[in-house]
């Protein structure tokens, strides 16, 4: 069966040496349920030992409000303790999750059932107020189960048939949990744990400036005439006196089609060896 996405995990970063952090974020539609599955991550962190807050909302003009957000939560810890935190957090969800809606649609079962109905517990109800009890009886029972993940169902609940389902959100919980076989929050192979390894960052991407791109468009190339040219724009260190230049014969080393290496002489420098043999004339 293929689990719905409750909460997203982004890579986790590195605060400082041998501490690291994720910014989880739960996307379901409706704030309550973004807030019950808020709590269920909560709960695991401090079984695991991870610290966890909640950051605070953003206001509308970018301030800090003083509301808390619920549909993040920031954990931190040692780089395996987060990391085997992160990989049982999707599978304890969405065991939960299931959990809870399962006991959800007993209540449907039982709301649509012929005894009910004459019971008359459902007289003084509305579609509208049945509703509202449905969904507060998903949140109770789903609150129950995040209460068993540490050590499991303390004691035994006792079911009064006489009172509506609404009213009996603990113990029908307990029986979710009995048939299933409870959850166990630790149920995480060696090899998840070092998924979540593999994908943590040494560094918070947000904090690193990325370089900026040279303009290239900008810089001109000139490629100098002559040698008096090239030693001005070598800088005054490497100009030579201007008579040097003339009488200097200049050569470039070349090679040659075999890879033997010749020395050919440049314009500029056979123009410099008729410049000298004319001023010995």
């Amino acid at each position: 069966m293929t689990s719905r996405r409750y909460v997203d995990i982004p890579r986790s970063y590195q605060l400082s040496p041998g501490r690291v952090q994720a910014d989880l974020y739960f996307p379901a539609s409706a704030p309550k349920r973004a807030r019950q599955q808020h709590a269920v991550a909560t709960e695991l962190a401090r079984i695991y030992g991870v610290n966890a807050t909640i950051p605070a909302l953003d206001g509308p003009d970018g301030s800090i409000a003083s509301r808390l957000d619920y549909r993040r939560l920031k954990v931190q810890g040692k780089p395996r303790s987060l990391a085997r935190y992160l990989a049982a957090l999707r599978r304890v969800l969405t065991s939960v999750e299931r959990l809870a809606t399962r006991a959800a649609r007993a209540f449907g079962s039982w709301r649509r059932s012929l005894l009910t109905v004459l019971s008359g517990q459902l007289d003084d109800e509305t579609p509208s107020t049945l509703r509202a009890r449905a969904a507060g009886f998903r949140a109770e029972v789903l609150g129950t189960l995040v209460g068993y993940l540490a050590r499991g169902p303390q004691q035994l609940p006792r079911r009064d048939p006489s009172r509506p389902l609404w009213e009996e959100a603990e113990g029908v919980a307990y029986e979710v949990w009995q048939h299933a076989g409870g959850i166990d929050p630790w149920a995480v192979t060696a090899e998840e744990i070092d998924a979540e390894l593999q994908q943590m960052l040494y560094t918070d991407l947000s904090v690193v400036e990325q370089p900026e791109a040279e303009d290239v468009s900008t810089v001109r190339f000139t490629m100098p005439e002559t040698v008096a040219e090239l030693l001005e724009q070598s800088g005054p260190a490497e100009q030579a006196p201007l008579e040097d230049v003339v009488h200097q014969q200049i050569v470039i080393t070349s090679r040659g089609p075999a890879g033997a290496s010749g020395r050919v002489p440049t314009a500029a420098a056979r123009r410099s060896v008729r410049l000298a043999g004319s001023g010995s004339r």
